[in-house]
Order: C-alpha cells, then sequence, then structure tokens
C-alpha cells in the first residue's frame, strides 16, 4: 500500500511483518501484511552457528515469544541465535506471547500460530512475490561483540542470500551499527542501505557525513530543523515505528518518503483525503 499525498508516494512498511495481528518476523505474519497492502516487508536477521541467515528480532531468543523444546515458557533471554545450529533452532516455538506479558497487554490483537518457528530468510524471499521490497535490519552492536559475526561476516552473509535469491533491486539492508552498512556499500553497492538513529544521535549531518542517502529515524526525533536539514542534504526520509493514526497524520504532513509501522487491518489512514493503492 502506497499513501498518496498530491505528488507525493509514500512506502507504507511492515514492522516484523504484522505483529499486532500474527506472531512477530514468521513467515504467517509476512503473509497477512502482504495481504493488508503493505509495500515494503521490515525484519531483521540473525545467524545461527552453522551460518544459516534467520529472521529474528533479538539476538537472544525471547522469553516473551519463545517456548522451549520441552513447551515451557523460557526462564530468561537466550540462548544466542548465533550458540544455535538451525536444527536446533527450530525446537522453539515462537508462535505465541507469554501470557501476562508486557508484549502480550501491547498486542492483545495478536492471533496465536502454535507451532511457529524462526524462519530462514531465504524460505521469505521464496514466498513473497514481486514487487514487494524487503527492509532488513542486521541484528547486531558494538556494545555485544560476543553476541554475534563480526560486522563483515554478518554483513556477507545478509549479501549472500540477497544475491542468490536475485531481489538486490528490491533490497534495502538497514541497522544501527553502520559498520554492517559499510561493507554493504562496500562489496555490494547494487543494495541500498538504510541509516537507523534513535533518541541519542537523531542527526542526519552525522548520517550525510557517513555516506548514508536514507536516513530512517525514531519518528519521535523528527523536528523541522532535522527534517530542512535532511532535505537539503538530498537525505530520503524513512521514519519508524509510526502506528497510530493520529501520528500516521502528522508524519505524512512532513512529506517523508516512508513510514515503518505495525499493519493495523486491512483499512489505513487517508492522506489529504486522497486513497491509498
Amino acid at each position: 500500500m502506497i499513501f498518496a499525498t498530491a505528488s507525493h508516494a509514500v512506502d507504507l512498511q511492515g514492522h516484523r511483518g504484522a505483529r499486532g495481528h500474527a506472531p512477530e518476523n514468521t513467515l504467517g505474519a509476512f503473509a497477512l501484511a502482504l495481504s493488508m497492502g503493505v509495500t515494503t516487508l521490515e525484519l531483521e536477521t540473525g545467524i545461527t552457528r552453522d551460518g544459516v541467515v534467520v529472521i529474528h528480532h533479538d539476538r537472544a531468543l525471547n522469553p516473551d515469544t519463545t517456548r522451549a523444546p520441552d513447551g515451557q515458557w523460557l526462564p530468561q533471554p537466550g540462548p544466542l541465535i548465533k550458540d544455535l545450529t538451525f536444527a536446533e533452532l527450530q525446537r522453539y516455538d515462537v508462535g505465541r506471547l507469554r501470557p501476562g506479558s508486557e508484549y502480550a497487554r501491547r498486542f492483545p490483537h495478536q492471533k496465536p500460530a502454535d507451532g511457529a518457528r524462526v524462519p530462514r530468510l531465504d524460505a521469505l524471499f521464496a514466498n513473497a512475490p514481486a514487487p514487494v521490497r524487503f527492509n532488513i535490519e542486521t541484528k547486531i552492536s558494538a556494545d555485544a561483540p560476543h553476541d554475534t559475526l563480526g560486522p563483515v561476516e554478518f554483513a556477507r552473509a545478509v549479501i549472500a542470500e540477497v544475491r542468490k535469491a536475485g531481489v538486490a533491486a528490491r533490497t534495502t539492508i538497514q541497522s544501527f551499527d553502520w559498520r554492517t552498512l559499510k561493507v554493504v556499500e562496500q562489496e555490494a553497492p547494487e543494495i541500498a542501505t538504510a541509516y537507523l538513529t534513535g533518541s541519542r544521535n537523531p542527526d542526519p549531518e552525522r548520517v550525510h557525513a557517513a555516506g548514508g542517502r536514507i536516513w530512517s529515524p525514531d519518528f519521535q526525533t523528527l523536528t523541522p530543523q532535522r527534517l530542512e536539514a535532511a532535505r537539503r542534504l538530498g537525505l530520503s526520509i524513512i521514519p519508524w515505528t509510526v502506528n497510530e493514526p493520529d501520528d500516521i497524520a502528522r508524519v505524512l504532513e512532513m512529506r517523508v518518503d516512508g513510514i515503518l509501522r505495525i499493519p493495523r487491518g486491512a483499512s489505513a489512514p487517508r492522506a489529504h483525503g486522497r486513497g491509498s493503492r
């Protein structure tokens, strides 16, 4: 779905698929997001001990979304994705939110899908039809260097999957850890990159100085001054994560290039009274 504001089209990205309605980052969530009309699927990646690129938000398994092979909820975060083989990872069920958790309170309409597993990235590529795009985050942090592969190895593994699937022209690789983005730009210039920023580093000047062309800030950090600076520097602006109708309308008024949000239903808010397609 693309919101149209006059002559300005806005890319609508489904955050972790459609986690407001289905377990996040599962093939079912991505299929649901596509049925709702998103134009880009946003997701996060990790790499298993045997080198499989998988779709998962956290560097370790999340106790609010994961049940162990014995069917019990994990008592704490872990194990790390990088410490499990893909076969071992498939023993964990990620198809339901832990009852009573903060996560479950945030997404009361999410329908469980017991038996859902952490998918391979190539499985999503095989099941998502053109012309859908992919916005793939490398879940890596310089503050936790032992939790994942290093930035070069991590970036190269994702690049290889994108190239193997033939979807480079429809893919953006994003990250808060810009080291992986520099690897993509140097070794796979055919793949776009997006520079994520949070509340600690929201300045578009830093993105431009680093060589970025797409700035993806926390939408709450957007100010008229930063928007003006980003446009002056020629940056595309795709804020995250914009979910509530009032926030969506406000961000669309800023004439951004895209919004990353959790799809809430088959219909979406209209911009300036115009329809969407």
